[in-house]
């Protein structure tokens, strides 16, 4: 198109300058013998130049395809994907990077780009350690799964049988108790981790009783256990705790007795009181530009959800054991490898959907050759993604030491280490419409990972199944977007670019429909007014806002000529007031849980200023409404009275909405 475009209008406004340039004082009145002597010799001209510029232009062209048919061939050898990179971490400001990357029973690769120490410019090579945060769930698992295949539990124990001292409420316990293999599959209700739970500032470090204790404040079940998936880092603490219970050792100890000393991974350990050592790699935050680096922390409780650091040369050995197995009697052999791969516990995986979080490890559906299982893991100034697929015989580990988009590495990898695989011949079939036109309507978002910061979800994040077309079932989205699922049988369907089904819609044991996708999403169906309800007030208040901020500007004005009085102004201005400081507070929040957790853990300035921020907002707009209430008779006409009258309703709902859910006065150090 470029070269197109220079044709058509480059071309002849180069000629016309290269014209004036040969000949700068332009066409002048002489004798006609020169004129034509002139006319040919320019003719002449005309045509080499012509020659000369289509010649340039199409060498333009051919460099161009070049260099875009380059930029898409895909590595062949390691040197190449080295390269590729290389290029990746440069781009997406990655200071360090560490790789693993085996294939059937050989080590492609084990090493890493980058810098583990950017002050020190320290390379990271095959034996710089990473911490791999939450890919730690994936060994308390394996270790778990050792206990049931020596006979010393089983998936269907009930935790109060195992352990009755953790101190977990669940009010169906009765009829629907939590049992072991909801820990593993994150189905037992659990809240996500709190955020002044999330890393230990005592001297000590957390064990035993004590360490699930500080997290107890997620340990509440939310929901029949078994029903769906909700990530929960307090639920691998407790298991790490199962682990010391049955076998009467640490669980860390215990982990490397039966995974890490048989396999040889020397240099791999749980990181318990965040003491950094020799071939630790620093964390950073990247912000504004810059590089900063992230101290490291004791872990919130007792480190089985998060503490694993290992090197690529001890995910090597790791990786050629999950796609070979071992003649070591210690571990795992194939057929419980196998097994924890196998969704057990949610009513999709009733329904016969086996795509999503299993024992300890996830299944990835969005490569277009190849299924990849396996976990990845997120922490303070660091990322990870451990992937494999044992029966094509591939597996890669990848941990940076920055919280970045590893999305380009990991696709580099996979087209690496897929190019000689074909895709899949996919198929889809009939809907039965009689059978799943009832279940069709608006289904409401239900399984949030943390209750409280959360809550909006159950209101914004529903979906509406709109029509079925064939083998297709439409789906509309709360912005707009319309997804067309391919139906694969049984209620089961896929994404069009996907090449396994991670869609199902079923109804459970009580006939009540339900739907999950998006990632283990799960929704139940609801009367669309019973939304639209709780929708509504909110709208208004966020329109109340909007008036107010118009109000308040223009009242800023008429109050500097003092047309209106300044306790006045106050009744739109103090919510507009009360909005920034909240705003102020919530971003100031994200940042601390960005790079600095640790000010969570206790009364400072920063945790008081956030929790001042949100405060403000509900005790201004209960201020501006005292004024409103006061003021009434003195302010006309009758309309702007009811329209303050209005805006004011609302923002109130907005405050008790918030406090309700926890997001008003609540000091987050005590939570």
């Amino acid at each position: 198109m470029y070269c197109l475009h220079l044709q058509k209008y480059g071309y002849l406004r180069l000629l016309c300058l290269f014209g004036q340039f040969i000949n700068p004082s332009g066409w002048r009145r002489t004798d006609s013998a020169k004129i034509i002597a002139n006319l040919q010799k320019r003719k002449k001209l005309m045509i080499n130049l012509n020659t000369f510029y289509i010649a340039i232009i199409t060498m333009a062209s051919c460099f161009t395809a070049a260099g875009q048919v380059t930029s898409k061939i895909k590595p062949n050898t390691i040197a190449q994907l080295h390269k590729q990179l290389d290029t990746i971490i440069r781009k997406e400001n990655i200071p360090g990077l560490m790789v693993s990357i085996v294939k059937n029973d050989s080590i492609l690769y084990a090493g890493g780009l980058g810098y583990a120490n950017l002050h020190k410019r320290r390379p990271v090579d095959h034996i710089t350690q990473f911490h791999f945060a939450s890919v730690t769930k994936f060994f308390v698992a394996m270790g778990i799964q050792q206990l049931v295949a020596k006979g010393r539990l089983k998936l269907s124990d009930r935790i109060r049988d195992i352990a009755p001292e953790i101190p977990f409420n669940n009010r169906w316990e009765d009829t629907d108790p939590v049992r072991l293999v909801h820990l593993l599959e994150h189905t037992a209700g659990f809240d996500d981790v709190q955020l002044n739970s999330m890393v230990n500032m005592g001297e000590k470090t957390l064990l035993g009783i004590k360490a699930i204790k500080a997290v107890s404040n997620s340990l509440t079940v939310r929901w029949k256990p078994g029903t769906m998936m909700s990530y929960s880092n307090p639920g691998y603490n407790v298991l790490g705790y199962i682990i010391e219970k049955v076998t009467g050792m640490p669980w860390d100890k215990y982990l490397q007795q039966q995974i890490f000393l048989p396999l040889n991974m020397r240099n791999s350990l749980f990181d318990l009181n965040g003491t950094c050592r020799p071939n630790f790699a620093t964390g950073y935050d990247f912000q504004d530009g810059e590089f900063r680096p992230i101290p490291l922390y004791q872990p919130g409780s007792n480190g089985a959800s998060s503490a694993l650091v290992s090197n690529a040369e001890d995910m090597t050995k790791f990786m050629l054991y999950l796609l070979n197995g071992s003649t070591d009697s210690t571990l795992l052999n194939n057929a419980n490898l196998k097994e924890m791969e196998i969704v057990h516990s949610t009513l999709a995986s009733q329904a016969g959907l086996q795509t999503g979080y299993a024992l300890g490890n996830d299944l990835f559906p969005n490569n277009k050759k190849v299924s990849l299982r396996g976990h990845n893991g997120k922490g303070e100034g660091f990322v990870s993604w451990l992937f494999f697929n044992r029966d094509a015989g591939i597996a890669y580990a990848i941990a940076a030491n920055s919280v970045v988009n590893m999305w380009p590495i990991s696709q580099a990898i996979e087209d690496f280490l897929t190019k000689k695989i074909s895709p899949p011949k996919l198929t889809s079939l009939p809907i039965d419409k009689q059978k799943l036109k009832p279940l069709l309507g608006y289904y409401q978002f239900m399984n949030p990972k943390n209750d409280r910061w959360e809550f909006y979800k159950r209101i914004f994040s529903g979906i509406e199944l709109t029509g079925i077309s064939k083998d297709r079932l439409l789906i509309k989205n709360e912005n707009g977007k319309v997804d067309s699922l391919l139906h694969i049988g049984h209620g089961i369907f896929r994404s069009k670019n996907d090449i396994l089904p991670s869609f199902v819609l079923a109804q459970d044991s009580m006939g009540q429909p339900f739907f999950q996708g998006y990632g283990n999403s799960f929704y139940r169906k609801v009367p669309p007014a019973s939304i639209l309800i709780q929708k509504a007030p909110i709208y208004l208040g966020f329109s109340a806002i909007f008036i107010y901020m118009i109000f308040s500007l223009l009242g800023i004005m008429l109050t500097l000529f003092r047309k209106i009085k300044l306790i006045d102004l106050g009744i739109p201005l103090l919510p507009i007031v009360g909005t920034c400081c909240f705003i102020a507070a919530y971003r100031l929040m994200g940042l601390t849980d960005a790079s600095h957790k640790d000010l969570f853990t206790s009364f400072n300035s920063t945790s008081f200023l956030i929790f001042l921020g949100m405060l403000s907002f509900a005790i201004l707009v209960i201020v501006s409404s005292l004024l409103l209430y006061k003021r009434w008779f003195q302010l006309t006409p009758k309309w702007l009275r009811l329209l303050l009258a209005f805006c004011n309703f609302f923002l109130c709902y907005l405050a008790a909405l918030l406090s309700i859910n926890g997001w008003i006065g609540v000091p987050i150090w005590m939570m």
